[in-house]
């Protein structure tokens, strides 16, 4: 499986808008930075309820969508934006260590679209291991046509899982044709 067959610059983006640093986020940090400052203990991190930080992923969702739709191959946005959230509703797609796969089976596209997208801030997604996700690599295909998608997955799963210095790397690319030549060099 040959990923530049899918991945091209345009369905590269550098940096999620909606992955934002959430205020309570930024509070909690700044409490922490002068409890160290005055050499107390660091205060308890707030409790941030499950519907919040729902909106937060769905807020990335939203956007990664977009992402998908920029190929063309999106016929309606807004029934692809919620077979993904339907998606990730089943069990998130946050393999952990900053790296999410969302990945679909949908009628919305109309052949297999990749899509990169990552967040140097790192966005709220709900891994499993509660870290923040910085790498998405996205993959949604047409219901009827899953050979290729499970391919793919399969091979993203196996780069990122053996090539630890991955994300690293594609954190510090300058940009999208950078991103799109890190991933061109692996097998």
């Amino acid at each position: 499986m040959h990923l530049m067959r899918f991945l091209r610059p345009n369905m590269v983006l550098c940096e999620l808008e909606s992955a934002l640093r959430p205020p309570d986020v930024v509070e909690y940090e700044e409490l922490v930075r002068l409890a160290a400052e005055r050499g107390e203990p660091a205060p308890e991190p707030p409790v941030v309820d499950e519907f919040v930080r729902w909106r937060r992923k769905e807020a990335v969702v939203g956007e990664l969508a977009e992402l998908f739709a920029r190929s063309g191959e999106v016929r309606n946005l807004a029934k692809f934006r919620r077979d993904l959230l339907d998606r990730e509703r089943k069990s998130t797609t946050a393999v952990g260590g900053g790296l999410a796969i969302p990945h679909v089976r949908s009628m919305q596209p109309r052949s297999l679209v990749v899509c990169v997208a990552r967040s140097r801030v790192g966005a709220e997604y709900l891994a499993e291991d509660g870290s923040p996700v910085h790498v998405f690599f996205g993959i949604a295909s047409p219901s009827y046509d899953d050979s290729d998608y499970w391919k793919l997955y399969r091979w993203a799963a196996n780069a990122f899982g053996q090539e630890s210095w991955l994300v690293g790397a594609l954190l510090d690319a300058a940009d999208e044709n950078e991103i799109v030549r890190i991933l061109k060099g692996l097998r």
